[in-house]
């Protein structure tokens, strides 16, 4: 039986979960919410509450799923698309600011799979007018650009600023931060 290493959600209500044969596969989070009446997993600050170890995920609501469901109802992932699995550490409103008096937001994404693992963004006004953008960092860009901190601060996650100073490997940065942000809400 194949066991799990690695869980980590995204934006899309789906974990991407590592199992033991080396396999990454997507598990739809729609499926178990279907089967088991589970409107917790619904919620995409709920559905990031979770523990898991080798045999199971375990989420705070009290659902408990095992690694045999989690395989069998899950699909192979390849690692361009795994590439794209997104994980918001945190976002925050500074509106009213001189660009905008409403919607002024500052985040920070994890892209977990993928090269370019931090992305930082604004978004300006919002809607189909929204101004702002994101780039894209590995953790060695990340560090020599002048205003992250900044950044990180006014996105409201400046608990993360030391663990990312502090960093030697960057898969155990990306599953400390991943781990907190589920904690936080992404708040």
């Amino acid at each position: 039986m194949n066991t799990i290493f690695d869980v980590i959600p995204n934006e899309d209500w789906e974990l991407a979960i590592g199992f033991s044969n080396g396999e990454y596969r997507l598990l739809n989070l729609s499926i178990p919410k279907k089967e088991y009446g589970w409107e917790e997993l619904a919620n995409p600050l709920l559905m990031k509450r979770y523990t898991f170890n080798r045999t199971a995920i375990d989420w705070e609501f009290g659902g408990t799923l095992d690694a045999e469901y989690l395989y069998r109802n899950s699909v192979s992932v390849n690692m361009p698309d795994l590439a794209r699995h997104s994980v918001r550490v945190c976002y925050k409103n500074q509106a009213p600011t001189t660009k905008d008096k409403r919607h002024h937001v500052y985040c920070v994404y994890l892209y977990p799979f993928s090269e370019k693992v931090f992305a930082v963004g604004e978004s300006i006004g919002g809607g189909h007018g929204d101004r702002g953008g994101f780039s894209s960092f590995t953790l060695n860009e990340l560090l020599t650009w002048e205003e992250w901190k900044l950044h990180f601060e006014l996105s409201g996650c400046s608990w993360a600023i030391e663990m990312v100073e502090m960093s030697e490997n960057i898969d155990q940065l990306v599953r400390l931060l991943v781990s907190e942000a589920c904690k936080r809400n992404g708040a």
